[in-house]
């Protein structure tokens, strides 16, 4: 059995129709639909920790799902089928479409780079997109309860992190879902920025104030907690935790020079970490 969870705050209603549509239109699966209705505009981080709480201790998989997108009818089943032993996640490619259903892309990684392996990059950015993903039911019982939500904060890349410390991703490469990108999007899919070109207009001042607590503090955070609820790990998984939860000023140095060779795994995160970390040490120093 596989819990559909699905969390809405206001929704547009023929959006909604037509992602419950697609639901109710999958095939060569059981299924379930978990819904949490966020009346009071908690948050997606919150929302789907409480759904997720309600899924039944019965149900294998959890297939997270918004309330805006398109599923393909064999979605659940082509994920399910990638579930093989000691798989804890499975996710897929999605085509990117408008409000209209009009085609704007037919891949997501126009700026990424799709590697699902390396749990240290995992934490800094991640690569799975709820929509796309179907879960092993055991993976909630190291994410609940949620840590405390930081920036950057959203629950498909924290239930990755868990499942990628737990077992190992799979990905399907073929779209599964039609990704539906509109004015209301919480997080959505944008065209390709030059390398070094910054992501807001924000003063400098601004943005590495925003990168400590989304590049630095947040997976600190998620390590530690991962390191907490997980006594028995692979020694090469610890190890990035415990690098991830000391974040030292070295260990983020070199992790920045490495990251511009390669820069579209983690989108320049860590050069963000290191920006965030150099200034809150200039804020301490001058504090005193």
């Amino acid at each position: 059995m596989i819990a559909v969870c699905l969390c809405v705050h206001e929704p547009e209603p023929a959006r909604l129709e037509r992602q419950l549509d697609s639901v109710y239109a999958q095939e060569g699966v059981e299924w379930t639909l978990v819904r949490e209705e966020d009346e009071v505009g908690a948050g997606p981080w919150r929302a789907f920790e409480r759904c997720y709480e309600r899924v039944a201790p019965e149900a294998a998989f959890v297939a997270p799902c918004d309330q805006d997108d398109v599923w393909h009818a064999s979605k659940l089943a082509a994920l399910k089928a990638a579930m093989a032993p000691g798989v804890t996640l499975a996710f897929c490619d999605l085509r990117i479409v408008d409000d209209a259903g009009r085609l704007l892309s037919p891949t997501y990684w126009t700026n990424r780079v799709a590697t699902w392996d390396d749990l240290g990059a995992e934490l800094q950015t991640n690569v799975v997109t709820g929509a796309a993903c179907l879960v092993r039911r055991e993976v909630l019982d190291v994410a609940l309860p949620f840590p405390a939500e930081l920036a950057g904060s959203f629950h498909d890349h924290w239930l990755a992190v868990c499942a990628l410390a737990l077992g190992e991703l799979a990905y399907v490469d073929r779209p599964l879902v039609d990704y539906v990108q509109h004015g209301d999007n919480v997080v959505g899919w944008s065209q390709r920025r030059q390398r070094g070109e910054p992501s807001s207009g924000d003063r400098y001042g601004v943005r590495a104030a925003r990168d400590r607590e989304r590049h630095l503090e947040r997976p600190r955070l998620w390590a530690q907690t991962v390191l907490e609820r997980c006594p028995e790990l692979a020694p090469r998984k610890r190890r990035a935790l415990e690098r991830a939860a000391r974040a030292g000023l070295p260990w983020l140095a070199a992790g920045a020079l490495r990251e511009q060779l390669d820069p579209r795994r983690t989108l320049e995160a860590r050069r963000r970490a290191l920006r965030g970390a150099l200034l809150g040490r200039g804020r301490a120093a001058r504090s005193r």
